[in-house]
Parts: structure tokens; C-alpha cells; sequence
């Protein structure tokens, strides 16, 4: 099979979890100066029809889990249910690099049902992900959407294809781990 044209792609963006760890929501938080979720929508590598997963409105296509904080799954659900693409990329706002590594999971994707990053300690991650758009919604009808964890999600698919990670798929939890891509600035974004 061929990769998938980036036009076929959408993406979701996870940028709905309570950000406990970081003090403050995420995607609102500034990097350089910037906000973390614009970060991640500049570092896609073609034009993608994009979703955003967040019970806050953050100026860009937005959408929510009902009831929010359901869980990345459920983020995942929503996501891929506001898209009409045939291959849905996932990725979290707190991994601002990873949309770097959407041609390499196109590449491998081939006859999988899904693509995923292994990063460099082995881990694979399954918010770092492209899936052709029904064998997501099957995988997601097979292990529900509230509170599932997203391996979970992963192992419901029928075959994986794995791709090395390079970093860009390391995500930054807390302000201190932040501060390595830049001045961080948690503004009044508590969650």
C-alpha cells in the first residue's frame, strides 16, 4: 500500500488532561514566549486538517470529551470523531516535536493498522501514532473510550507497525523539564 498524501491525514492534538504534574494547563502554558499547543501546530510538516482535544476554547478547532477528562482514549475518540480523514495521526501537546515524526510513521504504515514511536529506552508510545481511521474506530469500539489507558488502545490493534524514535517524541511533564526548550512562563493557566 502507499503512504498516506498528507492531505489524508488529520491529527489529533491531546491537549485536554488535568496537567497536574505541570501546575497549569498545558497547552497554555509559554514557552519563548509562545504557548505550548502553537508550538506543536507549527511543528507539523505538512498542512493537516487538525483537531484539538480541550475542554478550553484555545482559539484554534477545539473539541471535548463529554464530560471532560475522560482520559487520553476518550481524547482520542473525540478527536478522531471530529475528523473526516482516512488516517488519523495522534499526538500530545506536551510532546511539542513529535509532529516531526509523522512522515517516518507514514512511511512504515504500509498494510498496518497503525504506526506508533519506540523511544530510546524501548517504550513505545502510543500518543505518538498514525492509524488508518477505521481500524482506530474499531480499536476504539473494542476497548471503550472513559478511562482507558492508551496502550490499551494500541494493543486492541490488529498490527503495529514500530519506528524508532529520535526525541522528538520525549514529552515535558513539569516546568522544570520545560525549561530545556526554553524560558517557561505558567501565566494564569492553572488548570
Amino acid at each position: 500500500m502507499s503512504c498516506p498524501k498528507p492531505g489524508e491525514i488529520g491529527v489529533v492534538v491531546l491537549a485536554g488532561g488535568r496537567s497536574t504534574r505541570m501546575g497549569a494547563d498545558k497547552a497554555r502554558v509559554r514557552v519563548g514566549g509562545r504557548r505550548l499547543v502553537d508550538k506543536l501546530l507549527d511543528a507539523l510538516p505538512a498542512p493537516h486538517p487538525v483537531i484539538v482535544v480541550s475542554p478550553e476554547d484555545l482559539g484554534v478547532p477545539t473539541v471535548s470529551e463529554d464530560p471532560p477528562y475522560g482520559g487520553p482514549v476518550a481524547g482520542i475518540a473525540a478527536g478522531a470523531r471530529a475528523l473526516d480523514t482516512p488516517f488519523v495521526a495522534v499526538v500530545a501537546v506536551d510532546a511539542p516535536h513529535s509532529p516531526g515524526l509523522l512522515p517516518a510513521l507514514s512511511a512504515a504504515l504500509g498494510a498496518h493498522d497503525c504506526a506508533a514511536i519506540v523511544s530510546a529506552d524501548g517504550a513505545v508510545q502510543p500518543l505518538c501514532a498514525l492509524w488508518r481511521r477505521d481500524s482506530l474506530l474499531a480499536a476504539l469500539d473494542a476497548v471503550g473510550a472513559r478511562d482507558a489507558a492508551a496502550m490499551k488502545l494500541l494493543r486492541a490493534a490488529g498490527s503495529v507497525a514500530l519506528v524508532d524514535g529520535d526525541s522528538r517524541e520525549r514529552d515535558f511533564d513539569t516546568p522544570g523539564e520545560l525549561s530545556e526548550l526554553g524560558d517557561v512562563d505558567l501565566g494564569d493557566s492553572a488548570p
